[in-house]
């Protein structure tokens, strides 16, 4: 990792203190009237940042969480704002990677799940009770609740990661969101928050801050095609689903997900 200004460039791989963060602000960066909190928060950053390319999502989360937790100061070259929308943006990184990844247990949940035959239980039944003892229709009977109790379970666990999911996406919403407030000029904000907005099916806005980044830098033309097509996608499955039948919202938005 390396930080880069102007044509600085200096490894901060290895920032592990506060000292460290003072040395390569103030040797290697030229930067003056550093604070100790400043640097505090800068090292809790690069340990973040670490943690995310290690894919260590949950220290990487703690880490940006003690970042954001230092008093405001003033930052390299007075840009505390700005560092705090960096770090918010880190953060919603790291969120919705948590929210992939718990997505990706619902697929495979999902995949595994064997839905059992209804209708071939039901003759099963019918077939014990004609031609079969008591001690027959008891065991069909035992089998039918065993599979039904393994129904139940298995709905447990899909509810369990899609609310884990939901959960993290909303995190990642809501630092992506605040970061393209803090900087409203840098286009990889609105690009964060469009992709969490898509994975929240909130495609009219998804489209709107992906119009905004676009408009920021036209060199991401070809990205926001891709990421446009993908929107697109999603709203074919969505007008899908709602001229199928009449969905509860909770039902509708596990439907989808999983769908997706």
């Amino acid at each position: 990792m390396s930080t880069k200004i102007g044509i600085t460039n200096v490894d901060v791989g290895n920032v592990d203190s506060v000292d460290k963060v003072y040395r390569v602000l103030t040797k290697h960066l030229k930067v003056k009237d550093v604070s100790p909190e400043t640097c505090d928060c800068l090292r809790w950053k690069y340990k973040g940042n670490s943690y995310l390319e290690q894919g260590y999502l949950d220290l990487a989360i703690d880490a940006y969480n003690q970042a954001l937790s230092k008093p405001a100061t003033s930052m390299m070259m007075g840009n505390s704002n700005k560092q705090e929308g960096v770090i918010l943006l880190l953060r919603a990184s790291a969120f919705l990677q948590r929210a992939q990844a718990q997505k990706s247990t619902l697929t495979k949940i999902t995949q595994e799940w064997v839905l059992p035959d209804v209708k071939e239980q039901q003759e099963l039944f019918v077939e014990s009770c004609n031609n079969g003892g008591l001690g027959v229709v008891n065991s069909v009977l035992n089998q039918i609740q065993s599979d039904g109790r393994k129904q139940k379970q298995t709905m447990r666990q899909i509810q369990y990661h899609h609310g884990l999911y939901q959960y993290a996406l909303l995190r990642a919403a809501k630092d992506a969101l605040r970061a393209t407030e803090i900087l409203p000029n840098y286009p990889t904000s609105f690009l964060r928050a469009a992709e969490v907005l898509s994975e929240l099916w909130n495609l009219g806005e998804s489209r709107r801050y992906l119009e905004r980044a676009l408009a920021l830098d036209d060199t991401l033309e070809e990205s926001v095609s891709l990421l446009l097509e993908g929107l697109e996608r999603r709203q074919q499955i969505l007008d899908n689903a709602r001229a199928t039948q009449e969905w509860p919202d909770d039902s509708l938005r596990l439907a989808l997900d999983i769908a997706a």
